[in-house]
């Protein structure tokens, strides 16, 4: 039997989200369930489209879309659903690992100025390629690298990420399988090294390397950056080198 909150209720207010059932899962469970679905719908989303994309009836999305409305996670455009700006608020104040975010600023701005590259670190955010620490290049035929920013499933960094998912072998977002296995072949032969020759922007060259806890974990991604018609010589190992000084400094906090 559901359990209602009624705190907080009252006349022409919706119920708190409840704790009972919606389609086979939780209620909680199910509101954020409908809310990944609905932050992928870029142009928002009818009911409709909604309840099937969810997999819920639709009735009981139509129920959470509007406890969501009344909570501000969600707002309603004519017939269309969209991602309130309170739950876009709340997103944008995740926050990284403080330690991770420390032990790679000093390497990360000295890689860029021992290559004159545009250098960042990025972490794995569910499926997102998230950056966290960059410095601040001035290479203009790029789109700036900020932190809170995400990169493209197909970056050399978005590679070394998504290769330490637990379903590693499945092919991710902007990936066919068969394009999937040959960067999983190129990253094993390259010693966990992943490059972008121009694949992604023409006149830009990336080098990305995994970075790992003390432990042997894999957390997060470094990379260097250069507008360079092909990788410059001896970038690779510098971004070794930082990977490896931030590895130390995580074990020194």
């Amino acid at each position: 039997m559901d359990v209602r909150d009624h705190a907080g209720a009252g006349p022409g207010r919706e119920p708190a989200l409840r704790t009972g059932t919606a389609n086979g899962r939780g209620v909680l469970e199910g509101a954020f369930h409908l809310l990944d679905v609905l932050a992928a719908a870029e142009d928002g989303a009818g009911l409709s489209e909604l309840a099937r994309d969810a997999g819920m009836p639709k009735a009981t999305t139509y129920r959470l879309l509007r406890q969501l409305a009344n909570l501000g996670a969600v707002e309603r455009h004519g017939q269309r659903y969209f991602v309130g700006r309170r739950l876009a608020r709340l997103g944008g104040a995740w926050q990284p690992d403080p330690r991770l975010q420390a032990a790679a600023r000093e390497p990360v701005r000295l890689l860029s100025a021992l290559t004159t590259t545009v250098t960042f670190l990025t972490v794995l955010e569910e499926d997102r390629v998230r950056v966290i620490t960059a410095t601040r290049g001035e290479i203009r035929k790029v789109p700036p690298v900020l932190p809170g920013s995400e990169l493209a499933e197909a970056t050399a960094a978005g590679r070394v990420l998504l290769m330490q998912r637990p379903d590693g072998d499945a092919a991710p977002p902007g990936f066919t399988l068969a394009e999937w296995r040959r960067a999983q072949a190129v990253f094993r032969r390259s010693g966990s090294v992943a490059a972008d020759h121009q694949e992604v922007l023409p006149g830009v060259c990336c080098v990305a390397v995994p970075v790992r806890r003390p432990d042997g974990e894999i957390v997060a991604s470094v990379s260097a950056l250069a507008v360079r018609p092909a990788v410059p010589a001896g970038l690779t190992e510098l971004v070794l080198r930082a990977s490896r000084e931030i590895t130390r400094n995580l074990g020194r906090t």
